[in-house]
């Protein structure tokens, strides 16, 4: 198991912040190239403590973004006819 931080909510995972063990496969091929995550070392623990105020900042921001697209499509009604056979 690999030790990570999180630098933003991953869904069945946990929170931003929160230190969490995962495979090394799912670290390796997916939270790190997607920088979702940090390994946990001392000085990736220090370097997230620093960098915190802005990556919740970030996160508010695409939050309110998407929930003003949600907004728009929130009583969109779309009929795809399509022959089938």
């Amino acid at each position: 198991m690999v030790a990570v931080v999180l630098l933003e909510r991953v869904e069945k995972l946990g929170q931003m912040g929160q230190v969490v063990n995962v495979k090394p496969g799912f670290a390796r091929n997916f939270l790190l190239p997607k920088r979702k995550a940090l390994r946990a070392t001392k000085e990736n623990l220090a370097y997230f403590e620093k960098q915190r105020a802005q990556l919740e900042a970030a996160n508010l921001k695409r939050r309110g973004e998407a929930e003003e697209v949600a907004a728009k499509l929130g009583g969109l009604q779309v009929v795809i006819v399509r022959q089938a056979g």
